[in-house]
């Protein structure tokens, strides 16, 4: 359980003991509250996870779709993944190679932790310092209280001019210290102080305030967190307070209550780790003691069951039989008894065990034919599939049952989409992102704590995207900053010794095509993307098609076509949209195609990095030309898709011509997509995506020359079916 999962959790336990306060502060025993706010505390300073059917995350879950303990659920945002054969100059690049880097938000914490533990022990030792400046104090009556009150850790009475109100510090050896000015024959009064400071000291108050004070430290950010300090000190001294007046007796409440008057006009500031005579809201205090009463049985059983009911409800997690239920989903090709074969995977407690254990035991249930035979039919639909998302049982047997017993279950892949929700798509922006998750040891990680770091950096993502305004979504620079620091974040988050994450992505934003088209009869060109081009944008581009645009360097065609942009920008926006959608409704050649997917689509590339570093002031970033999608399937179902991100570097575009760019670039996805075909369909089940890189790099390095440096720094690689349960 992470850091923020137990503060969350604890902030719902201190707010239901705030109002619990608020209501019977004064009618129930003093140390049912201390109870409540200890089992805060060990919440906060305990990750641990004791499921309970009564939890209240347990009918949260029952009623929500997104938990924190499902194996994968429902997002509203997350779309079925779009295939995509080539992006315009808009797509960022790659992030799959960004290290794990510290999280900004971990700094700030420790950060944090660090302020405030200085100040509390800067605190504790100036305090500390001034009372070793005490002197023992000796009376006929101190000496009488102390060998009536004697205990194993024995007590000091000692005196100093430094404080106006008595307390109490030290835990092996604890002192009893009083101001100077403390009349010692007003027996009456005194007898209340020792006695008061005597219960702090039975009860180890002393360590109590340490353990909140380091609760304190390490949620710093949670401002209950600060509640629950403040409020749990208060009822230490109230707690204290009552069993002074149990022992005295009702009758002295009075005499009691003007001693704390007494002291409050004394008070002085005290450091937060000594137990104080007077250091919480005198009025609360007094009010409190005033209503003292015996406590009643009712009372009694009140408070047992207040505890008991907190505790089970607040303090406990999911039920893993609740939370893990699934359901068959209707209107599909499979019966409710072939959704009951498939539910019954779900093993009690399977998210309890490793992910060794789990593999073992689903394996051995599902080594019959019709097992086999049913997980392929389930696997290779399509109606599943598109629900793998959006659907609980689905989500379990594509994101937790097959990513696990597959045959390749050390590394799998799992790609998604977000985009945002606003009303008008071209108002937003669309993030493909893939997963790669590598399980380094089986025998550790948990089948729960998989299934949440997939899902974790999913709603991480997606809580990404739905924060960013539309302007910000069309902020190509400042949205790749974003996505990077987030992806380096979660992966930092999510990932552990057990378990590696990584993240690539690629991103469009949707900039508003709505122009008129001059030519059009009608306003409904293409609901789809907006206007497509027109022959009139088209036939003007092709004007930079001169007999010798080949030979001409990448840095004056670039000069060229920036001209050309800026002085006809609708139709380099219109053109862009229908290379980007693959939807070009004019006629062309394939020389005429070939210029205006690749040519012109590369030096728009260029002169967007061009631009971004003259505004930055930083070196031009690499190029990214794209994704591009290689697909095998055959007539069993079996499907194999292997998505490669194609970027490059320019080392001197005044020397590269327009021709050896083109042409390298072109053979490089000409020799690639050779080297697909030529791979049979069990070759490619037995690929994966390290294979798949070193392959294609080795290709791209075979077209790449001292000017011009070919990269393919990602690939997508998904096995969609396998036979025999390889899936």
């Amino acid at each position: 359980m992470s850091l923020l999962q137990m503060s969350f959790s604890a902030s719902i336990m201190i707010l239901v003991v705030i109002v619990i306060r608020a209501l019977a502060i004064n009618k129930l025993p003093k140390r049912t509250f201390i109870a409540l706010w200890g089992i805060v505390l060990v919440r906060l300073l305990i990750p641990f996870s004791m499921p309970s059917p009564f939890s209240v995350y347990s009918v949260i879950n029952n009623h929500t779709a997104v938990t924190e303990q499902m194996a994968g659920t429902p997002v509203a945002y997350v779309l079925p993944p779009i295939n995509t054969k080539m992006l315009p100059n808009e797509l960022t690049e790659t992030s799959s190679l960004i290290t794990n880097d510290i999280s900004p938000w971990m700094i700030i914490w420790i950060a944090g932790l660090v302020i405030c533990g200085l100040f509390f022990a800067i605190s504790y030792v100036k305090c500390y310092m001034e009372f070793q400046a005490s002197l023992p104090v000796k009376s006929d009556m101190l000496d009488t209280w102390l060998a009536n009150h004697k205990t194993i850790r024995p007590i000091r009475i000692m005196q100093s001019g430094r404080i106006s109100t008595p307390l109490t510090y030290g835990i092996f050896r604890p002192v009893i210290l009083i101001s100077k000015k403390t009349d010692l024959k007003n027996e009456k009064q005194l007898q209340y102080i020792l006695t008061h400071e005597y219960v702090h000291i039975r009860r180890f108050d002393a360590v109590t305030k340490i353990l909140l004070t380091v609760t304190l430290c390490i949620h710093w950010f949670n401002p209950l967190v600060w509640a629950m300090y403040i409020l749990s000190n208060r009822d230490i001294e109230l707690s204290c307070d009552e069993a002074v007046v149990r022992h005295f007796g009702e009758t002295e409440k009075s005499s009691y209550a003007l001693a704390l008057v007494s002291m409050e006009e004394k008070r002085n500031g005290i450091s937060p780790l000594y137990n104080n005579f007077s250091k919480n809201a005198i009025e609360e205090r007094i009010t409190a003691i005033m209503k003292i009463k015996k406590t009643s049985l009712i009372a009694g059983l009140l408070a047992v069951v207040l505890i008991t009911g907190v505790t089970t409800v607040f303090a406990t997690t999911a039920n893993a039989d609740k939370v893990d239920s699934l359901s068959a989903i209707s209107d599909t090709a499979f019966t409710t008894e072939e959704y009951d074969k498939l539910i019954s995977l779900q093993i009690d407690g399977y998210q309890d065990m490793t992910i060794a254990e789990y593999r073992e035991k689903a394996l051995t249930l599902m080594d019959t034919e019709e097992y086999v035979n049913l997980i392929e039919r389930m696997w290779q639909d399509e109606q599943l599939q598109n629900m793998r998302y959006t659907n609980e049982t689905a989500n379990f047997l594509f994101n937790t049952l097959i990513p696990i017993t597959a045959e390749n279950w050390e590394q799998r892949d799992f790609g998604n989409y977000v985009q945002s929700s606003y009303s008008v798509q071209a108002d937003g922006g669309i993030l493909e992102y893939s997963i790669t998750r590598t399980i380094l040891d089986a025998d550790r990680l948990t089948v729960g704590e998989h299934d949440r770091a997939i899902q974790g950096v999913m709603n991480g993502l997606n809580e990404l995207w739905q924060s960013k305004s539309s302007t910000e979504l069309q902020d190509e620079t400042l949205m790749n900053t974003a996505i990077q620091t987030e992806v380096a974040s979660l992966k930092n988050q999510w990932g552990t010794e057990a378990l590696r994450l990584e993240i690539s992505y690629f991103f469009m934003p949707l900039i508003d095509y709505n122009v008129t088209n001059e030519n059009s009869t009608s306003s409904n060109a293409s609901e789809e993307h907006g206007t497509p081009g027109t022959e009139n944008d088209y036939q003007s581009l092709l004007t930079l098609k001169t007999p010798d645009y080949k030979n001409q360097s990448v840095a004056s065609f670039n000069a060229s076509l920036l001209e050309w942009a800026n002085d006809n920008y609708d139709s380099m926006e219109r053109i862009g949209v229908d290379v980007a959608t693959n939807d070009i409704h004019v006629s062309l050649t394939d020389e005429e195609r070939l210029f205006v997917t690749l040519t012109t689509i590369a030096s728009g590339e260029e002169n967007t990095k061009l631009i971004q570093s003259y505004y930055t002031g930083r070196p031009e970033e690499t190029l990214t030309l794209g994704w591009y999608i290689l697909s095998k399937a055959d007539g069993n179902g079996r499907w194999v898709q292997g998505d490669y991100l194609l970027s490059y570097d320019i080392a001197n575009k005044d020397e590269l011509t327009i021709s050896e760019r083109d042409n390298a670039l072109l053979e490089t996805m000409n020799d690639i997509q050779r080297y697909w075909d030529g791979i049979s369909m069990e070759e490619a089940q037995d690929l994966n995506k390290e294979t798949l890189v070193l392959e294609f790099q080795r290709i791209a390095d075979m077209h790449s020359t001292s000017n011009l440096k070919i990269n393919i720094p990602d690939v997508f690689y998904e096995a969609m079916n396998e036979p025999s349960l390889n899936y």
